[in-house]
């Protein structure tokens, strides 16, 4: 009769698979919470090297911006002065286009005027 087990000693037995089973039931459940805090914190963690990251391309776009927009105003200024600079060289072009017809009309009205030109005219066919 000693194999046979006694309803005293099974229920010990239970009793003891019992208490180890809350135990591990117990250990399961803190090594379950130091997990979730452990994905608490790598999810707020990437949460925050997210933002971060945004925040940077968010300032370098800025930057590339700011750059794109003074290239672009610098490429109109520069523009505008070669526009500036051509229209002041045709005038003064034209400007001493006109000084030159005026000094050849007044060399011109000069000599009709005084009968240089006359003169020289007919001393020439009078040679001849």
């Amino acid at each position: 009769m000693e194999h046979v087990p006694t309803v005293e000693h099974r229920l010990a037995d239970h009793e003891k698979r019992l208490q180890h089973l809350e135990k591990q039931d117990i250990k399961k459940d803190k090594r379950l919470e130091n997990m979730e805090q452990s994905f608490m914190k790598l999810e707020n963690t990437i949460l925050k090297e997210n933002q971060e990251t945004r925040n940077l391309f968010k300032e370098l776009t800025d930057r590339q911006w700011s750059l794109i927009e003074g290239r672009d105003k610098a490429e109109e200024a520069k523009e505008i002065r070669e526009y500036e600079l051509n229209a002041s060289e045709r005038k003064d072009a034209i400007e001493f286009k006109k000084q030159k017809f005026n000094s050849a009309m007044e060399l011109f009205i000069k000599l009709l005027t005084a009968g240089g030109l006359i003169y020289l005219l007919i001393e020439s066919l009078l040679k001849n």
